[in-house]
């Protein structure tokens, strides 16, 4: 509950506990219960943010986007899409990077989606594509638009190792702190491997710099 308001207070709003969680408690069977549970592999999941055999990757540049509000309500409405695996939304760059089934839904439908979104005000246009294999990460190429506008950042992916986690609230704590960086577009941290793999702009920051933060 702590971590929660102070996640809400992070962003500029007042927030207040307004009634304390009672927290679970375990008998000896319970107990031995969850000891005995096997504990089921979440390799597959971990493999969606940044590799997937299965995927392809498209890059929208989008106009009409204003504040991080446009971004967190694109991010939200795409996610929610059963074919989407991924997506990085950028304000800065105006541009949102999309991984995906293609079996289930296509760059031109998930174009769609987005300028359908209320209030209705973004216009989008396909910036890159590119298709993934079972040995090579999907990275998109990001295409200067037509136009005069500056070039779209780039995507470097750093692996991490991270001593000193202990439960999933490490790596929510990690994960919500870290993808607010400058220059961050994906986290994901891993319990069982004790890593934490970013995407990044390189431009932007670097892995001395994404380490020594995860350490502070």
């Amino acid at each position: 509950a702590e971590e929660i308001k102070r996640q809400i207070e992070a962003w500029g709003f007042s927030a207040f506990i307004k009634k304390q969680p009672k927290y679970l408690t375990l008998g000896t069977i319970d107990v031995d219960r969850l000891k005995n549970t096997p504990v089921k592999s979440n390799a597959g999941s971990q493999q969606k943010c940044s590799k997937s055999p299965k995927s392809s990757a498209s890059t929208f540049v989008i106009d009409g986007m204003h504040c991080q509000s446009c971004v967190f309500n694109i991010e939200n409405h795409l996610s929610a899409l059963p074919a989407v695996n991924s997506v990085v939304v950028s304000l800065e760059s105006k541009s949102a990077t999309v991984k995906y089934n293609p079996k289930l839904i296509t760059p031109e439908a998930l174009k769609k989606a987005i300028e359908a979104i209320a209030p209705g005000q973004y216009k989008v246009s396909l910036a890159s594509e590119s298709h993934g294999s079972p040995n090579s990460p999907v990275i998109p190429f990001l295409q200067k638009p037509h136009g005069s506008g500056p070039s779209q950042p780039l995507t470097q992916e750093t692996v991490i190792n991270i001593d000193g986690m202990t439960c999933n609230s490490c790596v929510q704590s990690i994960e919500g702190v870290i993808s607010k960086k400058t220059g961050v577009k994906c986290i994901r941290v891993s319990l069982t491997n004790s890593t934490g793999i970013i995407e990044y702009d390189p431009l932007l920051t670097s892995p001395e710099i994404l380490r020594e933060a995860i350490e502070d």
